[in-house]
């Protein structure tokens, strides 16, 4: 049991009690400032515990909100380099699409003998510069002093090269288109002009001055090139073409022209037999008449003409 007085002096509390089975009194003085200093210390206690519980709660309200914002920073990330993956598949599709094409294309002007214009190679060392320092894999963190790496300027990069690359190839198909209508030109220039020669045998005579082959007197010109073969030789036409004429002409025997565009005519003269009738579309190399001596002749041989914007041109020229 205890029992506490106030002791006659304020400065002290006294409190005596009387120990179980003792009957003798004991008393404790306790000066009264130690429990103002007990009191300020509950008090800084409970103030530092208020102030401990308010920081921790600020706290953990930042560590959620960076968590979340992590988290955020972590899905964008993913979804950019998503996106960074796909542009650059397709850029390298796009990319390699290009190269064929321009392989293609230098190959066809160089077979039909076009100048080559196309030049991409500028493009694509600035395209590859702008893809080569993306991280499209793991090796940044998204903890750096920002949370995350940010990826948007490659991208916006990686999408101007795209654009750029993307006008390149519609520019490059206008050309492509372009070329086509070229290379078509210059493929039917190819296939009218009369570049073969019209009968296997030995050329007789050729393009120019020569005796008169019938009274061995003087010079006349020779306006064409005469083969000499084996009568009933096929005669094919030196180009692509249309009959113009097919046949008896005084002179000349069983005579063909031809008609192949391009200011060009040829002529067949002396022909035994004659397989096309004017008007008839014929294709370089098709077999138009046999070897003969009708006309005007000497003997057995084909006489050849070629003319240019209707003027006599050495047939030689173009075999």
């Amino acid at each position: 049991m205890k029992k506490a007085f106030k002791s006659k002096k304020k400065n002290h509390i006294t409190f005596m009690y009387i120990p179980e089975n003792e009957s003798s009194i004991k008393s404790i003085r306790i000066p009264t400032w130690s429990f103002k200093v007990v009191a300020g210390l509950l008090g800084a206690l409970m103030i530092y515990s208020s102030f401990s519980a308010y920081a921790l709660n600020n706290l953990n309200k930042k560590y959620e909100t960076s968590l979340k914002n992590i988290q955020e920073l972590t899905e964008i990330n993913n979804c950019q380099k998503i996106e960074i993956e796909n542009l650059n598949l397709n850029a390298q599709k796009i990319k390699e699409q290009l190269e064929q094409n321009i392989k293609a294309l230098e190959e066809v002007k160089s077979a039909v003998g076009l100048k080559s214009e196309t030049s991409t190679e500028t493009d694509e060392k600035d395209f590859s510069d702008n893809i080569s320092h993306l991280p499209v894999d793991d090796t940044y963190s998204v903890y750096s002093n920002t949370n995350s790496y940010d990826l948007s300027d490659e991208i916006s990069n990686l999408k101007t090269s795209l654009i750029s690359l993307s006008k390149q190839t519609l520019s490059q198909k206008t050309e492509i288109d372009e070329s086509i209508v070229s290379i078509n030109k210059r493929l039917d220039y190819l296939r009218c002009v009369p570049s073969i020669v019209p009968v296997v045998g030995r050329i007789t005579s050729g393009y120019g001055y020569r005796k008169n082959p019938f009274t061995s007197r003087g010079s006349q010109f020779h306006y064409g090139v005469d083969f000499a073969a084996p009568y009933g030789t096929d005669v094919v036409a030196t180009g692509d073409g249309t009959v113009l004429f097919a046949g008896y002409h005084a002179g000349y025997g069983r005579m063909v022209i031809i008609s192949h565009g391009y200011g060009f005519t040829t002529s067949y003269s002396h022909n035994s037999k004659l397989l096309v009738k004017k008007g008839d579309k014929v294709k370089k190399g098709q077999v138009i008449a046999k070897v003969g001596s009708s006309g005007r002749s000497t003997g057995t041989h084909l006489h050849y003409e070629v003319k240019l914007n209707g003027k006599n041109v050495n047939p030689a020229k173009y075999f």
